[in-house]
């Protein structure tokens, strides 16, 4: 412990680079767990049709309900991780720009040299980001396998045997965009 400089320049660096990583490392994640969810959709999609080809015959439909209904809810569990991980991308952006802030109080030349600052910050649950985009595509794709799902189950309505399904895959849609922009406010700072 004698080793540490406890000088608050040095603490101030420090914390900076722990921001800086743990920024980095939220982007990663949220990259490794998108590619993780697309390639568990992308096989078990396969495995299913390769299933249904080869046997010459179609599964059970509790099969069906089965595997598209925990695909429905691994997107949702997806969803709330990429949220998650823009949570914590946003608290390290702001920790970095309020010791910036910092600096340029005590310092007031450097706030030239500073483009991004804690009042740049884009908020949160902005719409267009990357993990917007993101987390759209998982609520589209979880949302199709719920509806699926709700198809196969037998469910129908007298003159659209594709309402139920349809209704279901709304409804999860837009619990998963409210619960997105309930956790991701357009006006934080």
């Amino acid at each position: 412990m004698s080793d540490v400089n406890l000088n608050p320049e040095e603490i101030l660096k420090l914390e900076f680079e722990y921001a800086q990583e743990t920024a980095e490392q939220a982007q990663d994640d949220r990259m490794a767990i998108l590619n993780l969810y697309i390639l568990l959709v992308g096989g078990v999609g396969s495995i299913i049709i390769g299933l249904a080809q080869a046997s010459g015959a179609d599964l059970p439909r509790a099969v069906y309900v089965i595997v598209f209904g925990l695909l429905a809810v691994t997107g949702f569990f997806v969803l709330m991780k990429l949220v998650r991980l823009r949570q914590a991308w946003y608290d390290s952006a702001l920790t970095m720009n309020r010791i910036k802030d910092f600096y340029i109080e005590k310092f007031p030349d450097l706030a030239v040299a500073f483009r991004w600052r804690t009042t740049t910050i884009p908020p949160p649950g902005r719409i267009g980001t990357i993990t917007f985009n993101l987390a759209l595509l998982v609520a589209i794709i979880d949302s199709t396998a719920l509806g699926v799902a709700m198809y196969f189950t037998g469910v129908r309505v007298p003159q659209n045997e594709y309402a139920v399904a349809g209704f279901a895959a709304l409804i999860f849609f837009a619990w998963q965009v409210w619960f997105y922009f309930w956790q991701l406010p357009l006006d934080e700072k």
